[in-house]
């Protein structure tokens, strides 16, 4: 290290990219994520205020074993959370795409760093992603807990977008990144995302999940969450499931039986759902093959049509159950159009000709074909119009985290990096300087 510019070639980077559904870890240089961690912490309330009172009645000399008591105890990790627990509830750190709750989050760093990496924060630059519309609070907040707490050598904020873009090895495009809680469009030119231009809706994996749940208790199919199956039989289809329920279970809170039952419904919506590549054809629809479900109860049943009209609520709304329409919702062509017309005029060519599909919905069968169809109408005749999609569900899934681990990895990105000296010098104001 010479100076205040920091020489991260000896040590390799670590990028860490949060997302509403997971958060992804891992070495720079390497082609996926290390870890992908869930999230959702489960949080438990140490002790009942009854034995509170009891353990204060016995004169315990050493206050901090009560305080001890009165301590939450956290569980991290998909294995860890899905135990069912007494006065344990499910959270996540993450809301609308930006971290709101700070301590969850430092928790989910340090299982990284303990759990996952193995590595001690104090011997590697660690770049971060973010979200377009991050504020600037947030990012300095965020440089100040990675620099004091966790005493990183070197630091670097890059736009998750721009990140997704690298990963497909361009520098500029209209990426739309439909996530679990939102879908966002971001035009990104010259490798800078163009931030007055970002167009976000909350539409995504989640408002796919609720309206799946919604259809389920329609046609009163019980969601029966895996903790509470102890053994099953295979059933035929239409007749009623057969299953043995676990005993001795501990009295569970809403949120977790919601998590795990939202488990069910995001492997559902993974394995079953379809978007035809133009507006819905009920004929055709109807003509297309079913998909059966098992449930994990043994219950299995085949989805026909209703399979195709569920994801069709991203383009159209009118596809929406009535109870969970909203004002301002845009559908993903909408919010294309809408953020490349208000980027520059010069480059809404180049925008339209590079419109790149990233995030979890993208995994949907027919979504990349769906999106040309309903953007062809909206963009002027005379420009060329192409969609682009990664070719293999992890690049579409690990996007933004697969194009930080291309950036942290070249040789020209070194003197990007916000070094410890620079911090210490500066302040964590220098996070806005750097990091455009």
């Amino acid at each position: 290290m010479s100076g205040a510019i920091y020489g991260g070639d000896e040590v390799s980077g670590l990028v860490f990219d949060a997302g509403s559904q997971s958060f992804r870890v891992g070495f720079a240089g390497e082609e996926y994520p290390k870890g992908d961690i869930p999230s959702y912490v489960a949080i438990q309330e140490a002790i009942a205020d009854a034995d509170i009172e009891k353990n204060e009645a016995m004169e315990v000399d050493d206050n901090s074993k009560i305080q001890n008591k009165r301590d939450k105890n956290f569980f991290i990790g998909t294995t860890k959370i899905i135990v069912p627990r007494s006065k344990t509830t499910v959270e996540s750190f993450m809301k609308d795409g930006l971290i709101e709750d700070w301590d969850l989050f430092e928790r989910l760093v340090e299982h990284s760093y303990e759990n996952v990496l193995y590595s001690n924060p104090s011997e590697h630059p660690v770049l971060f992603s973010e979200s377009s519309w991050n504020d600037r609070a947030r990012r300095e907040k965020l440089t100040e807990l990675m620099f004091e707490k966790f005493q990183v050598p070197a630091y670097y904020l890059s736009k998750n977008v721009v990140l997704s873009c690298f990963a497909q090895g361009r520098t500029h495009g209209l990426m739309v990144d439909s996530g679990a809680s939102q879908t966002s469009v971001v035009p990104v030119f010259d490798g800078y995302a163009v931030t007055h231009a970002v167009v976000k809706c909350p539409m995504g994996g989640d408002l796919i999940t609720e309206q799946l749940s919604k259809m389920l208790e329609q046609q009163k199919v019980d969601l029966v969450p895996t903790y509470k199956i102890a053994g099953k039989e295979e059933v035929n289809e239409g007749d009623a499931p057969k299953w043995t329920p676990k005993k001795n279970l501990p009295e569970v809170t809403d949120s977790y039986d919601h998590y795990m039952k939202k488990m069910i419904l995001e492997d559902m919506a993974a394995s079953m759902l379809q978007l035809c590549d133009t507006n819905i054809d009920m004929d055709y629809v109807d003509k297309l093959p079913s998909t059966p479900y098992a449930f994990p109860n043994g219950y299995t049943k085949e989805f026909g049509a209703e399979r195709i009209k569920l994801p069709e609520c991203l383009f159209d709304l009118s596809y929406l159950k009535s109870e969970a329409k909203r004002e301002g919702l845009m559908t993903v062509a909408q919010m294309a159009a809408t953020s490349a017309n208000l980027a520059d005029i010069d480059i809404r060519p180049t925008l339209f000709s590079n419109v790149t599909v990233t995030g979890g919905n993208s995994l949907i069968l027919g979504f990349v074909e769906r999106l040309n169809y309903a953007l062809a109408t909206k963009c002027p005749p005379t420009i060329k119009l192409r969609v682009f999609a990664a070719p293999t569900q992890a690049e579409r899934k690990y996007g933004a985290w697969i194009g930080g681990s291309i950036l942290g990895s070249l040789g020209t990105f070194q003197q990007m990096w916000v070094s410890k000296a620079e911090y210490d010098e500066t302040g964590k104001v220098i996070v806005d300087k750097k990091c455009p």
